[in-house]
């Protein structure tokens, strides 16, 4: 595996310890230096191709960077030198690209995510009996640490009190959000953090790197560790560039209105809580959690975009209004990958997802959610067909002229007179049916009625997070025996309904999935920008993480394929 290493800058040269090199070597990776520059271009280029990334020790952090005036001990920094390593930080944990921080390169881990250090700890921290400035050899461990015993850093090195060596003048502080402090000296200065999200970032405050060169076993062990999630990154990405990954639910298009672009990086919006659900007046600063760059980094082949419609009057004048303005969003999309046609086209068919692959262009698909979007005229449905639709979520939550909502008193008692005409005329067209946010009798109801297949586009299990957008049981096996696929929700609230919903947890929704019905049933759309998140998963620059986890639950190549593709893609094909 390639391990980067941050080097340092010392008389106009790049430079680093040869430890570093030894104790990655002896952990059976390949070490490769990355050169000193604040090329932000050459940098991505560089983490493009390497596995592993360990931020090297150094001289003290520029303490205005983490906003605090700077202490008259810190004159042993280099702005220029923060700059590299933060970028290099977020470049990697952006790609999820396991990062091991050594003594300055965890301090730097801690401030490039929002944390603080102690700038100085014998003023500091007065009180303090541990020389973190050691005069004996490198390779020598002087002090202890207490690591805790339920933390990831513990499964590595397997000693609850570790000796260690101590070469710092600054340590952290107030830890970074996302990181929990793991391990701490006598005097109580953090020792280690790691991701509390899973992620695979470990910062460490000694030099495990001299000890390793020298033979220590456990030090060694850190370097293997690093190595082993090297090599299932690795896997992960090989496996993506092989394979057509698919997300069938986003609701980018909602955001139009602000002005975004899918195929460059969105500064952060200002958007009126009404748009995304919320009740509150507080104007809410926003990220867009899909677009081209995000795609790019999370590996991520395709989604399906949706033309979303809040349920409304269902009078024959609003029906028409709903009509027009799901023409109109969904011809919004199609001018803004226009736009970008040199990264991103639209996506019609199976055989236009296979040619985008090969020549290195993202797709885009187009759905609808909520058929009260038709209005009441099933010619739209042709419209919609020509349009390259690929699939219409026959509700949301409300009941409309052509079913019943999962939410509310049933009103058809499952599909209307007029929603069984539209099945059976998106059967004709080939337009895949969702039954995401239908009632469980208006599934049923479909399920006996189409002639092909049918799709949950963003719904999780019931067994695991009862909510009436889940899908119970029977309906997961009603589904998969008429050749359908659930795709799995990354909405926090469909994947967990108490604490933090998590990738393990979605997985789980998954493994369920696939132990009831089998690997051939079952997908990822994951409701970003309509709500879908969950913690370590924010947007589609996370999705890597998903095949992380599959990988290290010993799914093989052909599982991830289908579980992210090749399942709604078989569908596709048999409308």
């Amino acid at each position: 595996m390639l391990i980067g290493l941050s080097v340092n800058y010392i008389e106009s040269k790049s430079c680093l310890a040869d430890a570093y090199i030894q104790a990655v070597i002896k952990a059976g990776g390949i070490p490769v230096m990355i050169p000193f520059t604040n090329n932000k271009t050459v940098l991505e280029n560089i983490i493009s191709h390497i596995d592993g990334l360990i931020l090297s020790g150094g001289g003290d952090v520029y303490s205005p960077l983490f906003g605090e005036t700077l202490h008259p001990t810190v004159t042993d920094y280099n702005i220029d030198k923060d700059q590299y390593d933060i970028t290099l930080a977020h470049l990697a944990t952006e790609r999820q690209i396991p990062v091991l921080g050594i003594c300055r390169g965890h301090q730097v881990i801690n401030i490039a995510f929002g944390g603080t250090l102690i700038q100085d700890i014998p003023s500091q921290v007065p009180d303090s009996k541990i020389v973190h400035n050691q005069a004996e050899a490198r390779d020598v461990g002087t002090h202890s640490v207490r690591i805790n015993p339920e933390s990831k850093l513990y499964q590595i090195v397997k000693q609850q009190d570790l000796p260690v060596n101590s070469f710092h003048h600054q340590a952290v502080k107030a830890v970074a959000p996302g990181f929990g402090a793991v391990a701490f000296s006598g005097d109580g200065i953090v020792e280690a953090i790691e991701s509390e999200e899973d992620k695979s970032i470990l910062g460490v405050q000694w030099h495990p790197e001299t000890m390793a060169a020298a033979g220590n076993a456990v030090m060694i062990d850190t370097f293997k560790h690093l190595v082993s999630e090297a090599g299932l990154y690795r896997k992960a990405k090989e496996i993506h560039k092989k394979i057509i990954t698919l997300d069938s639910h986003t609701d980018t298009p909602m955001y139009f209105k602000y002005g975004i672009d899918i195929g460059k990086e969105n500064p952060v919006l200002k958007i009126h809580p009404k748009d995304v659900g919320e009740a509150s007046e507080s104007i809410i600063n926003y990220e867009l959690k899909v677009d081209v760059p995000k795609m790019q980094r999370g590996m991520l082949d395709a989604a399906i975009m949706v033309a979303y419609l809040p349920q409304g009057s269902r009078s024959a004048e609003a029906s028409k209004r709903a009509a027009a303005k799901t023409f109109s969003i969904l011809n919004t999309l199609l001018k803004q990958i226009n736009k970008n046609k040199n990264t991103v086209e639209q996506a019609k068919t199976v055989a236009d997802l296979q040619r985008l692959k090969k020549e290195g262009k993202k797709a885009i698909l187009l759905g609808v959610e909520n058929g009260y979007g038709i209005g009441k005229d099933l010619a739209n449905l042709q419209k919609l067909a020509d349009m390259g639709v690929v699939y219409i979520t026959l509700c949301h939550n409300r009941h409309n002229d052509i079913c019943d909502s999962h939410k509310g008193k049933p009103e058809h008692n499952g599909l209307s007179e007029f929603g069984k005409q539209v099945v059976e005329e998106m059967n004709r067209l080939g337009i895949i049916i969702d039954i995401s946010h239908t009632s469980e009798k208006t599934s049923f109801d479909v399920l006996k009625l189409s002639k092909y297949p049918v799709i949950a586009s963003h719904s999780s299990v019931k067994a695991l997070c009862n909510d009436t957008r889940n899908i119970s049981d029977d309906l997961m096996k009603a589904i998969a025996e008429k050749g359908g696929v659930i795709q799995v929700c990354l909405y926090k609230g469909f994947i967990k309904k108490n604490g933090k919903a998590t990738v393990k947890d979605a997985v789980d929704h998954i493994d369920y999935i696939v132990k009831k019905v089998g690997i051939d049933h079952v997908g990822i759309g994951s409701d970003f920008d309509g709500g879908g998140e969950l913690t370590g998963l924010r947007n589609a620059g996370d999705m890597l993480r998903i095949t992380l986890e599959l990988l290290r639950r010993g799914y093989s190549e052909e599982s991830v394929a289908k579980i992210w593709g090749n399942n709604l893609l078989r569908l596709m094909q048999t409308q």
